[in-house]
C-alpha cells in the first residue's frame, strides 16, 4: 500500500474546502498560452465519473479552426493522444521528491483513505466508502493544481509544442467509452499569451519578533493557486520562508476574499528583514517577483501609565503628573495627552509627541470641567491609556459679551439669525431675546441656551409693528452671563409673496423625466416657472412657464444616467416669486437600454460526426450567472433548448437535419439588473 506522510496529510485535508458536487458530469478544461506552446489542463467534475475517466483514460482532439485571423469553412480536426495515469511502478522515483505528487498517486492507487472505522455496520461502510471516493477526488485535484508533473503524469495534463502564433485552435477533450461524462473544450492559440502578473501590493506588518506578511488575491485568484514568500539571508541570498507553497485556504464565497496574510517569527527586533513573494500558478510557472519590502520587528508595551497628581496654577490651567517605569522607555516612542469635557465621551487629543522621559505636562485652556488621560505609545504605534482624572478648576468669570449680530426676514416671516461665536471653552451656549417695540421688555424666545452661533425664529405680519428688535448673551458652563450685545432692528417686509409649490413625487422612463408637485396656497399665483440644471452647476436653464392650474410636466430632452435638479416658483399678481428653498427636487434619468455580454460566437460544423458546435465569450466588465440558449428552424418559434452555467464556454448540438436553416438565440444573466441584449447565430447545415 502506498503510504504518504502523515502530518503532511493533515496538513492538506486541513486545508480543502473544495465543493465535489456538480449537477451533470462533464469535463472542465483550462488552458494556457506560453510563448512557444500551449499547457493544457482538465478534470471530471463529479467523482464517480473521475474515477470511471481515470480507468477509461481520455482522448485529446486538437482542431485548427483560424489561420491568419481568418475562419476556416473546413476545419483541421487530428487526435493529440490518449492519456491515461503512469503505472504505479513509475510513480515511485517522482513521489520521493513531490509530495504532491504522492498525493495524487495515494488517490489513484492507495489501498484506503481510512475515512471509516473498524467493526462499522453496514450503513457506516456505505457512507463511508462515499466520503472516501469524495476525499480521493477533492485531494487529487487540489494537488494536481499544485503540481503540473503530477497532472500529466495522472493524464490530465498535456503540453502542446506544435503550435504557429498565426493559428487558433480548439482543443477537445473526452473520456473514453463514457458518453454520459460532456466532452471539454478550450479555444486558443499563441497570440492569446500574457505575461503572469506581479503582486503589486505586497506589505509587511510588523509585530514583536513577528512580522505579518499580506497581500490582494482579489484579482489573482483566477491566476495562482499558490504563492512562495522568500527572505533574504546574507548566506544564501533569497530563501523560502516555509517548506511548502502558501495556498489561499479561504475559499467560501460568503467569507472575505480579497486578502492574505502569512506569519514569519524572525530571531531579533530592531533588525533588517527584506522580503519578497511570488504566484505559482497550475501549470507550475512562477510569476514575476513582487518588489522587495523591507522591516523590522518592534517590541510591544505592556504597561500604561498613571497620572498620579495635578496643580490648578489658574481657572485656564493646570499640571499634570504621572508615573511610568524608567525601564519601560526603550519599547516606547512618546507620551500623549487625551482630553474630553465628559468622561463617558470620545477623548481627543491635545497633545502629542511627549517627550518619553517627560513625566509632567502644563496644559492650557480648561473648562468648567475636564477630563484628562495619559496614553503611552509604543513603536508600533499601539496605545495604552491610564485612568481618566477629573480636573475642576473654581469659574466666577462670564463670557464675553456677543459681538456681530446680524439677521434678516424672508417674506413668510422666518428671521435668520447669526452672531460671532465666543471662544471660551467653557461655553454653554447662548440665550436669544426679542421684542416687538423699543421700548419694549425683552423676552428669552427658547426659554432654554443653544448651542451655535445662529438661531432662526418667526414673526406675523398680523402685528403692525414694522420692526423686530433682538438681543443675546453668552452663557458658560457654571451660569455666568455676559453683557448683552448690541441691539439688532430689522424692518418686515412690506409684501407678502406666494407660498412655495412643493414637488410631491417624479417618473423617469426611457429618457424622460415626468414631474408631479402641489400648486402653491396663494390665491393671487399668476403663473408657475419650471427651471433645471445639471447637478453640480450653478445656472438653471428655464424649461416652461405654466398656468396657475397646471400641477404636472415632461420633460423629454434629457439625457440617460445624468442627474438634474428642477425648481418649480410661483409668480404672483405683484411680481414675487415664491422661496425655492424647498421647491427643488433631484433625479437622475433612468437608462433602459441594454448592455452586450457576449462577444466572439462561433460556430464549427462537424460533418462526419453530423455534429456542430457553438464557442462563445463574455465581455469582462460584467458577471454572467448563467446563459439560456433558445433554437428554432428557420421559420418557426424559438424554444428554449439549453440552460448553463457561466462557466461553459461551448455546446455541441447532435440533434440536427442535412439542409435545415437554424437559429440559436443567446440569453445571458448578469448579477446586476440592467437589461441584457441577446445575441442571435444562424447556422446552415
Amino acid at each position: 500500500m502506498l503510504k504518504i506522510h502523515h502530518s503532511f496529510f493533515i496538513f492538506f485535508a486541513l486545508l480543502l474546502t473544495i465543493k465535489t458536487t456538480a449537477q451533470n458530469s462533464s469535463i472542465q478544461v483550462n488552458a494556457r498560452a506560453q510563448k512557444d506552446k500551449i499547457v493544457l489542463r482538465w478534470a471530471v467534475n463529479s467523482p464517480i465519473d473521475w474515477q470511471k475517466a481515470n480507468t477509461s483514460g481520455f482522448k485529446l482532439n486538437k482542431m485548427l479552426i483560424k489561420k491568419d485571423g481568418v475562419l476556416l469553412a473546413n476545419p483541421v480536426k487530428k487526435e493529440l493522444a490518449i492519456l491515461k495515469a503512469e503505472p504505479l511502478e513509475q510513480w515511485m522515483e517522482f513521489i520521493q521528491k513531490d509530495n504532491y505528487g504522492a498525493i495524487v498517486a495515494q488517490a489513484l492507487y492507495g489501498d484506503s483513505f481510512e475515512v471509516g472505522q473498524e467493526n462499522e455496520d453496514t450503513l457506516t461502510k456505505i457512507v463511508s466508502t462515499s466520503d472516501e471516493l469524495n476525499q480521493r477526488f477533492s485531494f487529487a485535484l487540489f494537488a494536481a493544481d499544485l503540481s503540473f508533473e503530477a497532472a500529466i503524469k495522472a493524464g490530465w495534463g498535456y503540453i502542446d509544442t506544435e503550435v504557429q502564433p498565426n493559428e487558433v485552435y480548439v482543443y477537445q477533450v473526452e473520456a473514453i467509452n463514457l458518453p454520459n461524462i460532456n466532452t471539454g473544450a478550450y479555444m486558443l492559440g499563441l497570440s492569446d499569451h500574457e505575461e503572469l502578473p506581479k503582486v503589486t501590493d505586497f506589505t509587511a506588518i510588523p509585530d514583536d519578533k513577528q512580522i505579518m506578511l499580506s497581500w490582494g488575491v482579489e484579482r489573482l485568484n483566477n491566476v495562482y493557486t499558490a504563492y512562495m514568500i522568500e527572505r533574504w539571508d546574507e548566506d544564501g541570498g533569497f530563501i523560502p520562508i516555509s517548506q511548502t507553497n502558501i495556498v489561499n485556504i479561504n475559499t467560501s464565497d460568503i467569507q472575505n476574499n480579497k486578502q492574505m496574510f502569512y506569519g514569519n517569527k524572525i530571531e531579533a527586533n530592531n533588525q533588517n528583514y527584506f522580503y519578497r513573494i511570488y504566484g505559482i500558478n497550475s501549470f507550475g510557472e512562477k510569476g514575476p517577483y513582487s518588489n522587495i519590502i523591507q522591516t523590522q520587528g518592534v517590541a510591544s508595551v505592556v504597561v500604561a501609565p498613571r497620572i498620579i497628581d495635578y496643580v490648578i496654577l489658574n481657572p485656564n490651567e493646570v499640571v499634570l503628573e504621572w508615573e511610568f517605569p524608567v525601564e519601560e522607555e526603550k519599547n516606547i516612542n512618546a507620551f500623549e495627552l487625551h482630553y474630553a469635557q465628559k468622561d463617558l465621551s470620545d477623548y481627543e487629543p491635545v497633545a502629542h509627541h511627549i517627550n518619553k522621559s517627560d513625566r509632567k505636562f502644563h496644559y492650557k485652556g480648561l473648562s468648567a470641567s475636564n477630563y484628562f488621560k495619559v496614553a503611552v505609545v509604543d513603536q508600533q504605534n499601539n496605545k495604552l491609556f491610564s485612568q481618566s482624572t477629573l480636573v475642576q478648576p473654581i469659574d466666577t468669570i462670564p463670557p464675553s459679551k456677543p459681538l456681530g449680530l446680524t439677521g434678516q426676514i424672508d417674506s413668510l416671516g422666518y428671521v435668520k439669525l447669526t452672531w460671532k461665536p465666543n471662544t471660551e471653552k467653557d461655553l454653554a451656549g447662548y440665550r436669544v431675546l426679542r421684542a416687538n417695540a423699543k421700548n419694549e421688555e425683552f423676552v428669552d424666545i427658547f426659554n432654554k441656551v443653544i448651542t451655535t452661533n445662529f438661531a432662526t425664529d418667526t414673526v406675523s405680519f398680523a402685528i403692525s409693528n414694522k420692526k423686530v428688535y433682538y438681543k443675546i448673551l453668552a452663557e458658560d458652563l457654571r451660569y455666568n452671563r455676559s453683557d448683552l450685545s448690541d441691539i439688532l432692528i430689522i424692518d418686515k417686509p412690506d409684501k407678502l409673496p406666494p407660498t412655495a409649490p412643493v414637488f410631491k413625487d417624479y417618473e423617469t422612463s426611457n429618457g424622460k423625466n415626468t414631474l408631479f408637485w402641489v400648486a402653491s396656497s396663494s390665491d393671487d399665483v399668476e403663473k408657475y416657472y419650471l427651471k433645471r440644471r445639471i447637478k453640480g452647476e450653478n445656472h438653471w436653464l428655464e424649461l416652461a412657464v405654466l398656468s396657475n392650474k397646471d400641477t404636472q410636466y415632461t420633460d423629454k430632452q434629457t439625457e440617460a444616467d445624468v442627474t438634474y435638479e428642477y425648481l418649480i416658483q410661483a409668480k404672483d399678481l405683484s411680481g414675487l416669486y415664491s422661496n425655492p428653498e424647498n421647491s427643488t427636487i433631484t433625479l437622475t434619468t433612468v437608462n433602459n437600454s441594454p448592455i452586450s455580454v457576449l462577444k466572439n460566437i462561433e460556430t464549427i460544423i462537424d460533418r462526419e460526426n453530423k455534429t456542430a458546435t457553438l464557442y462563445w465569450n463574455y465581455n469582462t466588465n460584467y458577471q454572467v450567472t448563467e446563459i439560456q440558449i433558445y433554437k428554432n428552424s428557420k421559420g418557426e418559434k424559438p424554444s428554449l433548448w439549453k440552460v448553463l452555467d457561466a462557466k461553459f464556454l461551448s455546446i455541441t448540438d447532435k440533434d440536427l437535419k442535412m439542409n435545415t436553416e437554424y437559429e440559436y438565440h443567446f440569453l445571458p444573466t448578469i448579477t446586476s439588473n440592467r437589461a441584457v441584449k441577446g445575441e442571435k447565430i444562424k447556422l446552415i447545415y
